[in-house]
This record gives structure tokens, C-alpha cells and sequence, in this order.
């Protein structure tokens, strides 16, 4: 089964939230970069995700820090998506699917972002 990003892009447009940093265009980018590397890295389409999901994502999308979620700047810049991302499936988690939801969670993207920044010193 071949994951159709078309309706997966009018789904998270009905899920974008005015207000949010990012476009949805600059969503659509990130969104589009971790399906495809996780197809690169597992070899299948990556599962289908809820409307609901898609929503939360984005709006945590623009922020690592905690207490910066919400507000109408951005704290991680955009560019470095592509670079977490490979840094996220390089890591090794004990019982990880590796599915977007689990990117997005607790403090995985944080800790991928100071390991990229680390490796830029």
C-alpha cells in the first residue's frame, strides 16, 4: 500500500490552525520529509495517522522548548527538520515503530536537536 500524500496534505489542511508559525506549506515540508525517510529507513509507507494527530503535530511543530509552545515565534528553525529527522532514525529506542506520533512526543525532537547542535560545534 502506497501512502498518498495528496490526502494526507488536504486532511492537514482542514487540521491547520490559523495562528501557528509555520504555514501549513512549511508543515507539509516537514511532514513530507519524515514519510519519506521513514520509508527509506523501514522500507513500507509509513501508517496512516488521525486528523487529530496531524493537528498536534503541527502545532507543536515550531517548538522544542516546552514553555515556548503556543507562543507566535517559532524556537527551532525549519531548516533543521531534515537533519533531526536522520538524527531520529539513526537512534536506536528499545519498542519504537518509529512512527511520527513517537518524533513528536516527550522530549525525542529536544533531544535530536541538541544532539545536532552538538555536532555543529
Amino acid at each position: 500500500m502506497e501512502f498518498d500524500f495528496h490526502r494526507f496534505s488536504r486532511i492537514a489542511a482542514l487540521a491547520y490552525r490559523a495562528g501557528n508559525p509555520y504555514t501549513l506549506e512549511q508543515c507539509l515540508e516537514v511532514f513530507r520529509c519524515y514519510f519519506q525517510t521513514y520509508e527509506d529507513y523501514m522500507g513500507r509507507p509509513h501508517p496512516p495517522i488521525r486528523r487529530v494527530q496531524i493537528a498536534r503535530i503541527m502545532e507543536e511543530m515550531p517548538y522544542i522548548i516546552e514553555e515556548d509552545k503556543g507562543g507566535s515565534i517559532e524556537d527551532i528553525d525549519l531548516e533543521l527538520y531534515p537533519l533531526l529527522i536522520k538524527l531520529h532514525f539513526k537512534t536506536k529506542y528499545r519498542n519504537c515503530d518509529y512512527n511520527i506520533n513517537h518524533f513528536f512526543s516527550g522530549r525525542i525532537r529536544e533531544l535530536r536537536f541538541y544532539e545536532a547542535e552538538k555536532g555543529y560545534e
